[in-house]
């Protein structure tokens, strides 16, 4: 089951590329090997971060719920990725099942107003 990510563009997004399976090996006399274990990058991070109404805090809070914290994958929206050129875009694997990666951090800032700070991560799902 995937969970929709509520449609809201970030005010900052940061965003981590994925690590690729590699292992390297160094023997005593300084020679070394590097293996590649897979092609696909895995465990992406994006960071999103809004400044929300109430009404949409609570959208947030609901996909978070609704995912079980992360069980479900989401279905991110493209407004999410407002702002950043095609070839940036590009570079955000197509392959990637995002996931709640820990719980938003919320700090009001004023009455019916919120910051809130989101970590997904993107994993492969086989």
């Amino acid at each position: 089951m995937t969970v929709d990510f509520p449609s809201l563009t970030p005010q900052r997004r940061s965003l981590q590329p994925g690590k690729y399976p590699v292992k390297r090996f160094d023997s005593i006399s300084g020679a070394s090997v590097t293996r590649l274990y897979g092609s696909k990058a895995f465990n992406a991070q994006l960071q999103l971060e809004y400044l929300l109404s109430d009404d949409d805090m609570a959208a947030v809070l609901q996909s978070y719920h609704a995912s079980y914290g992360g069980a479900e994958v989401l279905n991110l929206p493209a407004v999410v990725y407002g702002g950043m050129s095609t070839e940036l875009q590009a570079q955000i694997r197509d392959y990637y099942s995002w996931r709640w990666s820990g719980s938003p951090q919320v700090v009001s800032v004023m009455p019916g107003r919120s910051r809130i700070k989101v970590t997904l991560i993107g994993t492969l799902d086989g």
